[in-house]
């Protein structure tokens, strides 16, 4: 049995019966209406055939319809468009003071640290120290950018050892000047003149005796010494240290 024809079939619209006409005579050529109703027709047919061929390929419900336009992508990923308010501004990490937590003192005060008891007489900068080379002396210069800080003291070993003020690691922990940085005391310090005249290192400081002593120190020119550290354990013993805040050209008695 033959099975119906499809209702949904695309169906081509019927050409025409032409008329019958008698044939043209020998040698005569097709009237202009008829290459013009031929014409037509054959673009009907063909513009008719493309449109149901790009509408619909396949067939059925699966059917691609081509010449489409093609969907518009979307993003894969969720973007977050809601406004948040600002952080707010990170105040600058401040940095301890080195000296932070140090006992205090002032110039011409007698400071404290263990054995040690310190009395800071007088505050000078130089371009240049004066060296005792035992047979001569020698002229150290700070050099370009550069100037001495000298810090003179008195000594007094208050304690139940002796020690050694200036030499063997002394009992300085620094010249600290106003932007907060440390200094070392020179290694020549050993050789400063004054030093050398008043026996102020190699020899021990005993017990209820005291010495003077010069501490120098070499840091930029544009520097402020701003605190003298000291340690009367030299630095073994932690929370020892002691700070004497400065007047640079003050002299005390």
């Amino acid at each position: 049995m033959i099975p119906p024809k499809p209702t949904d079939a695309p169906t081509l619209p019927t050409a025409p019966v032409p008329v019958a006409s008698p044939p043209p005579a020998p040698g005569s050529r097709p009237s202009r209406r008829a290459l013009v109703f031929v014409a037509l027709w054959t673009v009907l047919v063909a513009g008719v055939s493309s449109g149901i061929t790009a509408a619909v390929v396949g067939g059925g419900d699966d059917a691609v319809v081509e010449g489409a336009a093609a969907p518009t992508a979307s993003p894969s990923i969720w973007q977050d468009t809601r406004t948040h308010p600002a952080d707010p501004p990170t105040e600058p990490e401040r940095v301890p003071s080195p000296t932070s937590g140090a006992k205090g003192f002032v110039m011409g005060e007698k400071a404290t640290s263990g054995g040690a008891t310190v009395v800071v007489r007088k505050v000078t900068e130089a371009a240049t120290v004066t060296l005792d080379d035992y047979d001569s002396e020698d002229v150290l210069k700070a050099g370009a950018g550069a100037k001495f800080a000298i810090v003179e003291t008195t000594v007094h070993n208050d304690g139940t050892d002796s020690f050694d003020p200036v030499c063997g690691g002394g009992i300085s922990q620094g010249l600290v000047d106003a932007e907060g940085r440390r200094f070392d005391v020179i290694d020549e310090v050993f050789m400063v003149k004054a030093n050398r005249a008043a026996d102020a290192c190699g020899a021990e400081l005993q017990p209820g005796f005291k010495r003077e002593a010069v501490f120098v120190y070499k840091f930029p020119a544009d520097a402020t010494p701003a605190e003298w550290t000291f340690s009367g354990s030299r630095g073994m013993t932690e929370g020892d240290t002691a700070v004497v805040r400065l007047g640079t050209g003050t002299t005390s008695s």
